[in-house]
């Protein structure tokens, strides 16, 4: 695979399309839209040695979520209008997750992570669940 992106980031890259089949590219949003797409995208405007790659991770944490409803996935059969605090809740904690699979692979890679950005990037993101 053709290197195009920075260091770390690109062995996140290539990490999650030789794991999982799953494509990076940049877009003008920042998200994965599930296993059958099998594209991750990150904002354009990050800073992919910084935020943008804090996102990646994040991103190919929930690639490595279970592909059913199970698990983290759980939220997924909850009906949210009637029942929306435990819907929010699992929801929450499959974010959440998402995030800790992230840092796993930052560590497994050996990619140096800045943590207490990484934490403040996290807490950032999941406040955004809390309105």
């Amino acid at each position: 695979m053709k290197k195009t992106f920075p260091q770390d980031f690109q062995k996140v890259v290539d990490y999650i399309f030789n794991q999982k089949g799953v494509r990076v590219e940049l877009s003008d949003s920042t998200c994965f839209l599930g296993h059958e797409n099998k594209t991750i995208y990150i904002h354009r405007a990050y800073n992919l040695e910084k935020n943008g790659l804090f996102a990646l991770l994040h991103e190919c944490g929930h690639v490595l979520q279970p592909v059913t409803n199970t698990g983290v996935n759980c939220y997924k059969n909850i009906d949210e209008d009637l029942k929306p605090r435990e819907f929010a809740m699992k929801r929450f904690i499959n974010e959440l997750d998402a995030w800790e699979k992230g840092l796993q692979i930052a560590s497994k890679l050996g990619i140096h992570i800045d943590i207490k950005k990484y934490e403040k990037e996290k807490d950032t993101a999941l406040l955004t669940y809390f309105v």
